[in-house]
């Protein structure tokens, strides 16, 4: 992480956030997942190892970890220990929302908002967590390698928790949606879903009331 505690910030958002380093100076935000280029420290002390697996995580490969996660298809082990004893602290819950609150008043490092799904289904025994069919699960992924290739010679990528629940949506799913952490800015939403239309070629309206 950087010294300059300006440098948290990530100009997407415009959250104080953890960083998700890949390799050869990118990083995205583990909040909106947009991606960021420059010169940082951590890949700097990296083994050889570590930079080629890093560099090796490509963008479809983190588009399939949120939507794995989306699906809540992780181990409890994947969200800090910390974590998971303010969550029990500050509980009980009946609803998403009621966990995204706890975790954005707390002070915790890693908030892991992107396993909100699997947090449900920790913490609210009584709520039915929905999740996507193998069939689904495939077409989402394709859906994401068109958007990909869209920016295939491009540096710049648009946030991954968008292009998550713009497919969701694609797929008639939005009944997961409210187990994501989504986009607050309706600015940003709006310009989003104008240029994904643009890419598919057809108009899906994304839920604005979150």
């Amino acid at each position: 992480m950087e010294a300059d505690g300006q440098h948290h910030i990530c100009i997407e958002c415009a959250r104080i956030v953890v960083w998700d380093y890949m390799g050869s100076g990118i990083k995205f935000c583990t909040t909106c997942g947009a991606m960021s280029r420059g010169t940082f420290e951590e890949y700097d002390i990296w083994s050889p190892n570590e930079q080629l697996t890093r560099s090796c995580y490509t963008r479809s490969k983190r588009f399939q970890k949120y939507l794995a996660n989306a699906c809540h298809m992780q181990t409890s082990s994947s969200v800090p220990n910390v974590t998971w004893e303010h969550l029990i602290n500050h509980g009980p819950y009946s609803r998403p929302s009621q966990i995204i609150r706890t975790l954005k008043k707390s002070k915790l490092k890693r908030k892991c908002y992107d396993s909100l799904p699997l947090m449900c289904a920790q913490m609210c025994p009584e709520m039915t967590v929905p999740t996507l069919d193998p069939g689904e699960f495939r077409r989402a992924l394709e859906y994401f390698g068109v958007v990909e290739k869209h920016y295939k010679n491009k540096t710049s990528f648009i946030s991954y928790l968008y292009i998550l629940e713009y497919i969701l949506h694609k797929l008639g799913r939005q009944d997961m949606c409210p187990f994501l952490s989504r986009i607050q800015c309706r600015q940003r939403r709006y310009s989003y879903n104008l240029l994904l239309d643009s890419i598919f070629g057809e108009r899906v309206s994304v839920n604005a009331n979150i």
